[in-house]
């Protein structure tokens, strides 16, 4: 639109009018906008719009923009005070003299009420005590005068300033009241008051169904209230919970009727749950059952007598009924009161009105496999009737009107056609409603009335699935299962299978007969065979790797309808695997007295799973001796044979000289080969293999050397820290799996770390196929999980792994292990640092704002380094920064730290993620004349151990420690303090360095410090650890957040400081 004329003619108290032609695409239009403080009060326009005044026209919409923007160029103009600021201003100022004069007053105004009852309306009016009473003259001002707090006269005693102090204790309630229900007149009446504040009166206040109840709470029961009466007035009511004493007469009326009475001093009128009813004497608040039978009558008894009323006889109101009548009305109206013993009705029998019982039949009949139809016949005594056939009934035929209604809606419930010349319903050609009718509403009929059959209808059947019987036998490493399921074979079962796969309630044999399908049994047989080919299901023999047995037996347990027969053999590795306290296997005599309690638990687990050709995880909490463990079960082997073939063991790198350690201290009768160092030196090793019994090596090394270990068969195959393989799809993963070895384990604290892949990764090198495909793991499991947080899901994942799993924690089975103490120190960034911080915060922000989901892909690294550049930051700005000299505040705290400690005489160990840190941590120290030790992973192994076991013993107090190179595989007991400098995204890594010190062997309580600068993405990483903590303890130990798979709205979470579970 464009404004050719523009116009501002400003006036007085802030009022202007702004004039202009405006020209759209189809005219030009005069408009004007008429402004007071800047906002619009009227306006006007020649177009259509504007000249019916129904809305602001576009075009004067536009000239008040232009007006807006001509304001906006004049920085000095003077700017107006609306209007409701002015009112605020008013009602603040009203608010504090009301409370001022309130308290200067000494005013305690007691409210007196008057209940009016008249024509079918109760509503409230009230008198006011002072020193004299005075009438309210209009309820509604008066609620307006205490809201607002102003200051009313009633007389030259009563001049006081509203407010719910200058009212009694006792008033308070109802005062309440009277506020609650005014509210809804307010806005008329304030709407209609001129200014000296009269106008038309409201004396009484009409109170609706809740307001009745809440009155008569704050009355108390006993206690009399003033009443006005169907325009009587100067009497007062008793309150009472409980029903009026009256009863209604009835007396024969002529030759053929009854008279119906009631005394014509009553009123009556509903609150919002109870009836209330009022004689001259009291007001009855009635219980729910005599509302129930007498709501209705009194209040067509009572309200619009002139109207409906018949006449009014010896001061009772009274109504007559016809003889052929008193059925129904004794059926519907009278026999509840009579219930209740509320009639006086001496000298009438009611016999012989009592209508007779109403009886139903119903006629089934079929004409075909989906055919059904049913011929419904009403009885009451020798009449009958078809409810679905057009026609009329007697009229005075007391009917069970509610019975009849419960008949009709069953039988629509059932059947959707009906034939109402034939009087029938029907079902036609829809099997699925035919089984409906045949599976539950069969029983719902003949609970209804009485059932009869055809022969063609009682040839369609119900039956329930057969028993299913499954025998199982173990042999070598399979399980052999032999399944019965009655008289049915192979190919039928095959199909009820399928038809309960698709959540099918019933499968339809050849013969007709209907099969139910919500079995337990059958639940138990789909789940078994789901893996399974057509052909072995329809043979009804089926072939199971043995590291199924758990699972089957699990699977058969508590089921009513399926029953497992267990062979021999597969009966006792059950109940050895389920009771390893029974298990008889004794470790080595050498080690009897190393190993503690739990320890020769976990041997014997180990050794079980050995025996029956299984693989596990030995997922014991870090420090607990996994190592010596898995050595122990070695020993075991080789003392029992020594022409077992040699063993694996692939660990870190950084770990393969602890191992070595350990065998030399543990076992130094097995012969160990560390095929560690150059191409050359580890050719020369492998060369030998064949002389010793363990062979160890990295995960690495082993990808090079892969040709050389394809080679050999080994009888054991031990993974330590297998959270390596944790991604499938990884060259380490497959090269681990492609080593041919007869029995597998994997030792680790977190074989789950992120995603429920990785458990299946670990175990897919364990026993490949035992979590199935990776597709179908995900399918079954893994969304379910953690999609669609399916408890059935969960509990059957465990329910595998749970033979297989063994994770002990330290506050489980180390009762004497010191305690743990866990502190978040914070530190505040300032000045240069907060600035460079939030810059670089904001500058990510942007970014992320700028890159869509889709483009995160491709973004991805740009925005994990400026993730990790906010991090360094916190840390201290030198590491990104040149020349930064302006100091770090969690240096500083970090430094003040360490000095307690030494000072202390205490030991600690200090993890970060950056090396760059941890130098610049050292130099500082140097300075000020603390010794401390590196371990980065630039240290070579052989130094890696040597300065390991100088800093248990030498005066060096500080350790600084690469989380990434030091976080596992190292004893470091001297120590009873840890700083993790900065947080890391997993939790478990953390964790993991943590116990280098809290371990076996530790005899001091441990204090962990995690140093967290405060309002910044660190404080946001620890709750990001603990949301995705929880997922993992669900299945078996602790979790991680992996920063790659933090989506785009996750990353600006943590940025905003709030914390989503990731997808």
């Amino acid at each position: 639109m464009i404004i050719q004329h523009f116009q501002i003619d400003s006036f007085w108290k802030g009022e202007a009018r702004v004039m202009g032609a405006v020209q759209d695409g189809e005219g030009l239009y005069d408009a004007a906008v008429f402004l007071k403080a800047g906002k619009i009060q009227d306006y006007s326009c020649s177009c259509e719009g504007g000249a019916s005044g129904a809305e602001c026209c576009p075009h004067c919409r536009e000239l008040y923009k232009r007006f807006l923007t001509e304001q906006d160029k004049e920085p000095g103009r003077p700017v107006a005070t609306s209007m409701g600021v002015r009112e605020l201003i008013q009602k603040y100022e009203r608010r504090e003299l009301s409370r001022t004069a309130a308290g200067l007053e000494e005013t305690e105004a007691e409210l007196i009420p008057t209940l009016i009852m008249d024509k079918g309306n109760v509503s409230l009016a009230c008198r006011l005590r002072g020193k004299k009473e005075y009438k309210i003259r209009d309820l509604s001002m008066f609620a307006y005068a205490v809201q607002e707090g102003l200051r009313q006269e009633y007389g030259k005693d009563l001049t006081f300033t509203h407010t719910p102090a200058a009212f009694s204790e006792k008033s308070r309630p109802l005062l309440s009241l009277i506020l609650q229900q005014a509210d809804a007149c307010e806005k008329r009446r304030r709407e209609t008051a001129r200014k000296d504040g009269r106008g038309p009166y409201t004396p009484n206040l009409p109170l609706d169904l809740a307001g009745r109840d809440r009155l008569f709470d704050i009355v108390e029961s006993g206690v009399r209230l003033e009443a006005n009466l169907n325009g009587q007035m100067g009497f007062s009511l008793r309150l009472i919970r409980g029903n009026p004493p009256f009863r209604v007469e009835i007396a024969p009326e002529g030759t053929e009727g009854i008279a119906v009475s009631i005394p014509c001093s009553l009123y009556a009128f509903y609150g919002e749950t109870d009836l209330y009813v009022a004689d001259w004497q009291c007001l009855y608040r009635c219980s729910a059952a005599y509302t129930d039978a007498m709501g209705p009558f009194l209040l067509r008894f009572l309200s619009d007598k002139e109207r409906f009323m018949g006449s009014m006889v010896r001061g009772r109101y009274q109504e007559t009924v016809n003889k052929r009548d008193i059925p129904l009305f004794y059926a519907r109206v009278l026999r509840p009161m009579e219930e209740l013993g509320l009639l006086d009705d001496e000298g009438i029998d009611w016999q012989e009105y009592r209508a007779q019982e109403m009886r139903a039949c119903f006629a089934f009949d079929s004409s075909g496999p989906d055919e059904i139809t049913v011929r419904p016949s009403i009885w009451y005594g020798d009449y009958t009737y078809n409810p679905l056939k057009d026609g009329t009934v007697l009229q005075r035929l007391c009917r069970d009107v509610t019975g009849e209604y419960r008949i009709s809606y069953l039988i629509a419930e059932y059947f959707e056609y009906r034939d109402e010349e034939a009087g029938e319903a029907a079902i036609r050609g829809d099997e699925a409603a035919v089984y409906r009718l045949l599976s539950e509403g069969m029983e719902r009929f003949r609970q209804a009335g009485e059932v009869r059959l055809s022969g063609a209808f009682r040839s369609l059947a119900v039956s329930p699935p057969p028993r299913v019987s499954l025998s199982v036998s173990l042999n070598g490493g399979w399980l052999d299962l032999d399944v019965d399921t009655g008289g049915i074979s192979g190919p039928e079962l095959m199909e009820i299978l399928s038809q309960y796969r698709l959540k099918k309630k019933y499968h339809r044999l050849k013969s007709g007969e209907f099969l139910t399908l919500s079995d337990d049994g059958l639940s138990a047989l789909s789940r078994l065979t789901e893996e399974l080919s057509g052909e072995e299901i329809q043979s009804k023999r089926l072939r199971l790797p043995a590291y199924r047995a758990f699972f089957v037996d699990s699977l058969f347990e508590g089921r009513a309808q399926a029953r497992l027969l267990r062979g021999q053999k597969f009966d006792t590795m059950i109940r050895e695997m389920g009771a390893l306290e029974d298990v008889q296997e004794d470790p080595p005599e050498a080690l009897l007295g190393v190993l503690r309690e739990y320890q020769k638990a976990g041997f014997k687990w180990l050794k079980t799973l050995w025996r029956y050709g299984f693989g596990g995880i030995l997922a014991d909490d870090m420090g607990l001796g996994k190592t010596l463990q898995i050595l122990t079960l070695l020993a075991s082997v080789y003392g029992e044979d020594r022409e077992t073939g040699p063993s694996l063991v692939v660990c870190p790198a950084s770990l393969i000289y602890n191992w070595g350690h350990e065998c030399s201290v543990f076992v130094p009768w097995l012969r160990v080969l560390l095929a560690a160092g150059s191409l050359k030196e580890r050719q020369a090793c492998l060369q030998k293999a064949g002389e010793y019994e363990v062979i160890v090596t990295s995960y690495d090394l082993l990808k090079r050397d892969l040709a050389v270990y394809q080679e050999i068969e080994f009888s054991f195959l031990i993974l330590d820290e297998a959270q390596f393989i944790k991604n499938a799809l990884t060259q380490t993963a497959k090269a681990v799996k492609s080593v041919n070895a007869a029995s597998r384990f994997a030792l680790t604290g977190t074989p789950i770390e992120n995603r429920l892949g990785e458990l299946w990764s670990v175990f897919d090198f364990l026993m490949p196929g035992f979590l199935f495909s990776y597709q179908a793991f995900k399918k079954r499991f893994e969304d379910p999980v953690v999609k669609k947080d399916s408890a059935s899901a969960l509990e059957e994942l465990r329910r595998m792994i749970r033979p297989f799993v063994l994770r002990r924690l330290k506050s489980d089975v180390l009762k004497e292990l010191p305690g743990k103490q866990e502190k978040v120190v914070y530190s505040a960034v300032s000045g240069r640092q907060e600035t460079l911080y939030r810059a670089e915060a904001l500058r990510l922000k942007n970014r992320l704002c700028q890159t869509s989901e889709a483009q995160m892909g491709s973004m991805r690294i740009e925005i994990l380094a400026m993730l990790t550049r906010l991090r360094q930051i916190c840390c201290d700005p030198s590491l990104c920064y040149e020349n930064y000299n302006s100091g770090s505040a969690k240096l500083e705290t970090a430094v003040s730290l360490i000095h307690s400690a030494v000072e202390g005489g205490h030991k600690l160990l200090l993890f970060s993620q950056f090396a760059s840190m941890l130098e610049t941590i050292r130099e500082r120290l140097e300075k000020e004349g603390i010794l401390c030790h590196l371990l980065t992973g630039s240290v070579r192994k052989e130094e890696r151990s040597r300065m390991v076991a100088a800093f248990q013993e030498d005066p060096v107090m500080v350790f600084l420690i690469s989380l990434k190179a030091g976080g596992t595989g190292l004893n470091l007991t001297a120590a009873d303090i840890v700083i993790h400098y900065d947080p890391w995204w997993n939790a478990a890594a953390q964790n993991q360095a943590t116990d280098r010190a809290h371990r076996i062997g530790q005899d001091r309580p441990v204090t962990v410090y995690k140093l967290i600068v405060k309002d910044t993405i660190e404080e946001n990483i620890l709750k990001l650890q603990e949301s995705k903590r929880l997922l993992a303890d669900q299945i078996v130990t602790e979790g991680m957040v992996s920063l790659g798979s933090l989506g785009r709205e996750e990353l600006l979470a943590i940025l905003e400081g709030e914390c989503p579970l990731p997808k």
